[in-house]
């Protein structure tokens, strides 16, 4: 099959999903079906009868077929299902489109968080639906955001990702052809530490707690305004993401795996001329509720759990749980991807603990 030929469904319309969708026209593939809750931007992307983009990306329009009614719908038909929602929605969304799915079908997380396969595949096959062949990346395709529901706007795009699933599914046309429309995709078979080197929460949580007293406020630009997500990690802020950072490190060097530090991620990810410099200089609201209700239980507890299995603390990681359960009024471990989810030996069977 050549990549010109793939059908594609898109779960999720937000920036991330309308990035990889105006991608996936651009480079040759059809959109066959997408579906979002939203129901402003199904209706914005009907008025103006598809997506706008611009910024690193150029800037253009693509057509969209009318949004399905459900997600059900929406992957009729399709080689490949893309998966944007949060990660926190994941179990919920899988649940509803376990029925529809096919075993011929590729359904690729972006992104999928720790686990993320994991979770996604027992829920289909709890709800019937067949032996989907899975894959997640370690990330968004774009840094990006939307100035309406239906006008995409990229400040910059990544030139290397990685994709997880098992080895056996890699076989067949469709995924040759996926690899092929993005050349960014660069497979590794370890799914734990595709999740684990994932470095959003690094960003992310620190962000939320150093600027907490942000979230109950209306500061204009500060809150509701457009701004860049790295302005989230100046001064004390950063101290604590290199913190953050250098626990995690240890959680995965304690697994026997490697750990991606974020510099390095960032070199792979964002070569010369990947950025845009000056235009857009900000987007993005400054502090966001996803920033925890995505990171604590698809990232955090997911660690802070696979620490305590396997013996390696991680006190940086729980004492930022329990802040932010307090601010929110939320026990995330409840919900969150802990070892009983994602089962021991699952776990065991991607560690190299000697």
């Amino acid at each position: 099959m050549a990549s010109s030929n793939l059908r594609c469904a898109f779960l999720g319309m937000g920036a991330a999903g309308s990035g990889l969708a105006i991608e996936t026209v651009r480079r040759g593939g059809t959109i066959s079906g997408w579906h979002d809750p939203n129901t402003e931007i199904a209706d914005a992307v009907a008025f103006r009868g598809g997506l706008a983009y611009e910024g690193i990306v150029g800037r253009g329009a693509i057509s969209l077929p009318p949004a399905a009614e459900n997600s059900s719908e929406a992957v009729r038909d399709a080689d490949i299902v893309f998966v944007s929602c949060t990660a926190d929605k994941h179990a919920d969304l899988a649940k509803a489109v376990a029925p529809a799915l096919t075993a011929e079908q590729l359904v690729v997380l972006h992104c999928g968080y720790v686990g993320g396969t994991k979770v996604f595949g027992d829920i289909v096959a709890a709800n019937g639906g067949a032996p989907a062949r899975l894959f997640e990346l370690n990330n968004t395709l774009h840094l990006a955001g939307k100035i309406s529901p239906s006008t995409f706007v990229a400040r910059s795009t990544k030139k290397w990702l990685e994709i997880s699933g098992k080895s056996e599914d890699t076989e067949g046309s469709t995924y040759r052809a996926m690899m092929q429309m993005f050349p960014e995709f660069e497979y590794s078979e370890n799914i734990l530490l595709n999740g684990l080197n994932n470095p959003n929460f690094i960003g992310h949580v620190p962000a939320y707690v150093g600027n907490a007293v942000l979230h109950d406020r209306d500061l204009g630009e500060m809150t509701t305004g457009i701004l860049h997500f790295h302005e989230a990690r100046m001064g004390r802020v950063n101290l604590l993401c290199a913190a953050v950072e250098a626990e995690r490190d240890a959680l995965i060097s304690g697994l026997g795996l490697k750990p991606l530090p974020t510099r390095e991620f960032d070199r792979r990810a964002y070569p010369a001329g990947s950025r845009l410099e000056g235009g857009i200089a900000r987007f993005g609201p400054k502090v966001q509720k996803r920033y925890v209700t995505e990171d604590l239980p698809c990232a955090l507890v997911p660690m802070e759990s696979i620490g305590r299995h396997f013996g390696i603390e991680t006190p940086l990681i729980s004492g930022l749980i329990n802040m932010v359960n307090i601010f929110e009024g939320v026990d995330f471990r409840k919900h969150g991807r802990n070892v009983e989810m994602l089962s021991a030996k699952w776990l065991e069977s991607f560690c190299a603990r000697a």
